[in-house]
């Protein structure tokens, strides 16, 4: 007879995923060392590049979400420099990701979008071996760069948006395939490839169900607790897969299944890592940007947080309805405010251009079958006071901002006079405080 797995409640739940995230508690203040950088780097064991700048590059914001101000070079040298023990490759999107990853997420992703297949077999093949051969005998090199050395084969007559080069896509295909990596960004964020050989040895290729099992080990003990969907999304593979890698981990000792409230009272089956701690509270304080690993998985937000989260830089603007750009606030075990952001570096401040509160009684208070009842939501009090909460949230929201500014070396920060949202007037207000106005 099977024994019923332990149930949390929802805010159990929040505060095991929290403290596994390193966001459970204020951030230490003290000088950011290139060893904090890198206990933040180990737990996560990924950070998704993207070249927004609308605030900062996408893979700056996570480490100061949990460290606090820090030099950015200090991440940099991380992969940039030897013993390049982390690298950039394809896991939640374009990412950082230790090195010794490398291999299973090449086993597991296999991406063919830059569709190199479709160019002339013969054509593909010679300029393989050219730019195999270029690099070998250069220092690392962009697709430009490349480029510039090879001659121009023109562009493919096709469906491709970006309308790449034909070298470009041919790079693209090598980089995905494993025959090339990436040596870092340039300043202006384009990668510069070398061969895969200085970066590690040639390991062949991984089973694909080893790599699943490796990577869901990384992808649960940054989570803490997850479904077999969220364990999925964290390097982007299949759920079959990571169902069966769980699985395996269980009966390794390394997961134990748990069940986590759903709607209309039903249990959701979910696994925690054995390394994983619940708190009795959360009390940190963070701004997270839409790229960060706490909020990789939206519907894992919405069930966990009771927030709608979306991106509006990749939504039309007649459909946004938290802005361009906007971050959650996270504080406490609550995400309590959208703020829509932008750094005008030539001004020189930082600008609001919309808040928005997060109601609390949106905040999941149920539990699993079985778990017993916690009551009121512990490590952020649900506050039922509307005015009360508001004026909080917006105090504490606006000191997180003038922190923000200050890493940005940004003068000030602004609420723009048009700016949307119904926290708008209480930030405002709230930074006119901190400034003594």
């Amino acid at each position: 007879m099977t024994s019923t797995p332990p149930a949390l409640s929802a805010s159990e739940a929040r505060r095991t995923v929290l403290a596994a995230q390193l966001l459970d508690r204020p951030r230490r203040p003290g000088p950011v060392t290139g060893r904090r950088i890198r206990a933040v780097l180990d737990r996560l064991n990924v950070v998704q590049i993207d070249s927004v700048n609308v605030l900062a590059r996408a893979h700056y914001v996570p480490l100061y979400s949990r460290l606090g101000p820090y030099e950015t070079a200090g991440l940099d040298r991380v992969w940039h420099r030897a013993p390049r023990d982390w690298t950039e490759y394809w896991a939640h999107e374009a990412s950082l990701v230790p090195t010794r990853l490398r291999p299973a997420l090449m086993a597991v992703q296999r991406r063919t979008w830059m569709s190199a297949t479709e160019l002339d077999a013969a054509l593909r093949e010679d300029l393989s071996d050219r730019i195999l051969a270029l690099l070998e005998t250069s220092r690392p090199l962009t697709a430009r760069q490349v480029q510039d050395r090879l001659g121009d084969h023109g562009r493919h007559e096709g469906h491709w948006g970006w309308n790449w080069t034909v070298v470009k896509r041919v790079l693209e295909d090598l980089f995905a395939s494993g025959r090339i990596a990436s040596a870092g960004r340039n300043a202006q964020f384009e990668r510069r490839f070398f061969p895969a050989s200085r970066l590690t040895p040639d390991v062949g290729d991984p089973d694909a169900h080893a790599a699943a099992v490796e990577l869901v080990r990384a992808a649960s003990r940054a989570l803490g607790v997850a479904t077999d969907a969220s364990l999925a999304d964290y390097y982007r593979i299949h759920v079959t897969a990571a169902r069966a890698a769980a699985r395996e981990l269980h009966r390794e000792g390394v997961l134990e299944p748990v069940g986590l409230p759903g709607t209309g009272g039903r249990t959701v089956p979910a696994w925690r890592h054995v390394a994983a701690v619940t708190p009795r509270q959360a009390t940190g304080r963070a701004l997270v940007n839409p790229f960060d690993p706490l909020v990789f998985h939206r519907p894992r937000v919405q069930d966990l947080f009771g927030v709608r989260y979306r991106l509006g830089i990749y939504t039309p603007a007649a459909r946004r309805t938290r802005g361009y750009y906007s971050l959650l606030f996270l504080l406490g075990e609550r995400l309590a405010a959208q703020v829509d952001l932008k750094a005008d570096r030539l001004s020189g401040v930082l600008l609001v251009r919309g808040a928005w509160w997060e109601d609390p009684a949106g905040l999941p208070r149920g539990t699993a079958s079985g778990a017993a009842s916690p009551g009121r939501a512990r490590g952020g009090t649900v506050a039922l006071d509307r005015t009360a909460d508001v004026g909080h949230v917006a105090g504490e929201l606006a000191a997180e901002l003038n922190e923000l500014a200050a890493w940005l070396a940004l003068g000030d920060v602004v609420v723009e006079p048009d700016a949307d949202g119904d926290l708008t007037r209480d930030v405002a207000w709230a930074l006119r405080k901190l400034q003594g106005f």
